[in-house]
């Protein structure tokens, strides 16, 4: 089922490295106005790319790799950038109506709520994770977090073209409504009784991260189903948002496919 890509966009935006503009180009959503790529740059992913941006008339120029650490502002471009409009934002509720429409069929949504993720590589982690694990939306607070920026885009690797990202005004009202909608809220916190590997992952699910070192907030905490843990051994007591997000998201497919294998044996 092809995701709804629904939503308001923000202001033109500097996208860089040769994953992001790859997948802005397959997506062709928001077509770059031009692709610049320094004079010196040799990489085999660069054939792709000005193959694509041909084919949807994107001009693509060279220029000395100067002009690109100076316009980015450093030097982990990977030797391509371009202005771009803006990340687009899923409406919340037009993505929370449309998740629900897949409660109760054969693809039970998995969603993903971040409870003040503010480091813009960590969300940039985690909806590069979120996509490769199929996860049907992000939801993420208007306030005391970081939005989709161009870090997040880079982080990603062209996963912000594909995974919509909503914003919230009230987590705990969020997760309400999630839950009227027959979706099991989870929530992640290191005093958990239940392991994340005892949660039946199968169901239409939400998992919620914190991501201070606090953890989730305690309104957030109190609205979910139900708490889970990930057991560490070192002396590190926790992991970070972006590991975590990985390591339940994947358990929730292992179970999936597994449980999808079962039935069509």
């Amino acid at each position: 089922m092809k995701k709804k890509t629904i939503g308001r966009r923000i202001d033109r935006e500097l996208l860089y490295g040769v994953n992001p503009l790859l997948e802005a180009l397959r997506a062709g959503d928001r077509a770059p106005s031009e692709i610049v790529i320094a004079a010196e740059t040799r990489d085999d992913r660069l054939r792709e790319l000005i193959e694509l941006a041909g084919k949807q008339n994107v001009p693509v120029k060279r220029a000395p790799r100067a002009v690109l650490d100076r316009e980015v502002g450093n030097t982990h471009h990977q030797g391509v950038m371009a202005r771009i409009a803006g990340a687009r934002y899923a409406d919340a509720q037009d993505l929370l109506a449309s998740i629900a429409t897949r409660v109760g069929t054969d693809a039970e949504p998995l969603v993903v709520v971040l409870d003040g993720v503010e480091d813009p590589r960590n969300l940039g982690a985690i909806l590069r994770t979120a996509e490769c694990a199929g996860v049907d939306g992000v939801f993420v607070p208007e306030r005391r977090a970081v939005g989709l920026t161009e870090t997040v885009a880079k982080a990603s690797a062209g996963a912000t073209e594909h995974v919509p990202v909503a914003r919230a005004t009230n987590l705990a009202r969020l997760i309400e409504q999630m839950k009227e909608r027959n979706l099991w809220v989870v929530g992640t916190a290191p005093e958990a009784p239940l392991a994340y590997t005892e949660w039946d992952w199968t169901r239409a699910s939400a998992v919620v991260l914190g991501g201070g070192g606090s953890g989730l907030r305690r309104l957030v905490r109190q609205h979910c189903d139900a708490l889970v843990r990930i057991s560490v051994h070192g002396k590190i007591q926790s992991l970070n948002v972006s590991v975590a997000a990985g390591v339940i998201l994947f358990e929730a497919l292992r179970q999936r496919t597994a449980a999808s294998t079962e039935v069509k044996r």
